[in-house]
């Protein structure tokens, strides 16, 4: 059936797509928190967690991507993408929507109710976390190298539609009709385009099923040119064994490797001092902090709106940009934006009059994820692919994606610890100063990967002093 698709490149887009959609459900799960919690918080509701137990609620799924990234690169590795999202995309699906279980009055009656939602939430948080190294990695291997970085940063459209349907849902219906209806809107028409959708060509390359993956590639790729440079690209990367879970744990002990998964962790981790999972997830509190402007429920959609509208562009942007100069550009206005931010709640800590200022929370992190999505999101996702040559590629960035969730999942559990400790305004102006942090790590250590070739990336990490001009690329 996949065979039927008119062209290469619509191949390439269907396959993308459909993890795309995979990707959405997956972080509808991270959003759902922004509209389920205040739900609960309200008088009438049926529903009573704890502070602790709203906390871990929020927060569990970015702790089980800790040791989870680790496992699901292992698992690709292991098992190969295709099977493994056809596994795991309706077991996910299943206990999303087992969560509306807790709305039934027999539940409520017999006092199970949060232990239902905590422990579906638990089980979401772990199938999340083994998919979450499968997405980036898939799409860019199964697209060729003229839009692998355009549809690889496309990861962060997809995050963002997963978000802002949770954020929208939450103005219009109840927690357990969401629950139950976002896995049928988004993981129904994943699983299907699963079906039709082909294994990992480089994958099977590194297992050395060869023929496999040169069938595929015949397929899915517009010259036979492209197919040679692809294969190329794995066999001058391996060592002539099959890429087992083992054998690409033997290899780290390579320096070239070392200081790629070291960039890559690098790019993903210093991205969070930035303080994206914490606005992701508590958006709608921040807008009630604020007190000014909009509903909070209906100014979180407005942000989904921007971060979605300016992912888009950044897509398309990445296919003829510098990543250092985009990931500069992103992180420079959003620790602009965030010193705003900083500056509104600390005048509104000093106890003074801010309602002239009522539009600065809802222009302040509008503007905030301009910068963003409309660069350091997209380029993140591009970027810490890119980096990694073809043996690391699936556990480097399994590496990577579990020091984002460690320092993720550390910011977002104490967000309310730190805001009573150094006040909303020191929260901002901490992301402030980590935005700008970045900034220097990119410009030091982050080499630029525009317009290089697999082979060209992995050759920079063997002989990095002789690709000075990569790091001296203008930013």
């Amino acid at each position: 059936m996949f065979s039927l698709l008119s062209s290469p490149r619509a191949r390439q887009i269907l396959a993308s797509v459909t993890v795309g959609l995979l990707l959405s459900a997956m972080m509808a799960t991270w959003g759902y928190p922004a509209a389920a919690l205040p739900q609960w918080e309200s008088e009438d509701s049926v529903i009573h967690l704890t502070t602790d137990q709203e906390s871990w609620f929020a927060t569990v799924t970015l702790m089980m991507c800790i040791p989870g990234s680790l496992i699901g690169a292992s698992i690709y590795e292991w098992l190969g993408p295709r099977k493994t999202m056809l596994a795991l995309a309706p077991t996910l699906g299943l206990f999303f929507m087992t969560m509306a279980v807790a709305s039934w009055e027999i539940v409520r009656e017999a006092g199970m109710a949060e232990t239902v939602l905590l422990t579906s939430r638990v089980i979401q948080s772990i199938i999340v976390a083994l998919l979450n190294p499968f997405v980036s990695v898939y799409t860019y291997e199964i697209c060729d190298q003229s839009i692998r970085g355009m549809m690889t940063s496309f990861v962060e459209i997809w995050a963002t539609i997963g978000y802002l349907l949770s954020y929208l849902a939450g103005c219009f219906l109840s927690w357990d009709l969401i629950a139950l209806l976002l896995p049928i809107v988004l993981l129904v028409p994943a699983f299907t385009g699963l079906l039709i959708s082909p294994e990992s060509p480089l994958w099977l390359a590194r297992i050395n099923r060869e023929n496999e993956a040169t069938e595929i590639l015949e397929r899915i790729r517009s010259t036979g040119k492209e197919v040679m440079a692809d294969l190329e690209a794995v066999r001058s990367t391996q060592s002539g064994k099959a890429s087992t879970c083992s054998a690409s744990l033997s290899i780290f002990t390579k320096r070239s490797h070392l200081k790629a998964i070291i960039a890559s962790s690098l790019i993903f981790t210093v991205n969070q001092l930035g303080g994206f999972a914490i606005i992701a997830i508590y958006v709608v509190h921040i807008f009630n902090d604020s007190g000014v402007g909009l509903s909070p429920s209906w100014s979180s959609v407005v942000i989904g709106v921007f971060r979605l509208v300016f992912s888009v562009i950044a897509s398309f942007l990445l296919r003829g940009q510098s990543r250092r100069r985009m990931l500069f550009a992103g992180n420079t206005l959003a620790a602009f934006a965030s010193a705003l931010m900083g500056t509104f709640f600390y005048l509104q800590s000093l106890g003074q009059d801010v309602s002239w200022l009522s539009w600065l929370p809802l222009f302040g992190l509008a503007l905030y994820m301009v910068g963003y999505a409309g660069a350091v999101g997209p380029t993140t996702w591009t970027a810490g692919v890119e980096v990694l040559p073809g043996p690391v590629r699936s556990a480097g960035f399994g590496i990577a994606t579990t020091c984002y969730s460690i320092t993720a999942f550390t910011l977002s559990k104490f967000f309310l610890d730190m805001k009573d400790t150094i006040g909303l305004h020191g929260v901002f102006w901490f992301f402030s100063c980590g935005s700008l942090v970045y900034n220097i790590i990119v410009f030091f250590y982050i080499p630029e990967t525009y317009g290089k070739s697999m082979k060209e990336v992995a050759a920079y990490w063997e002989n990095t002093r002789t690709q000075e001009t990569d790091k001296n690329a203008t930013v």
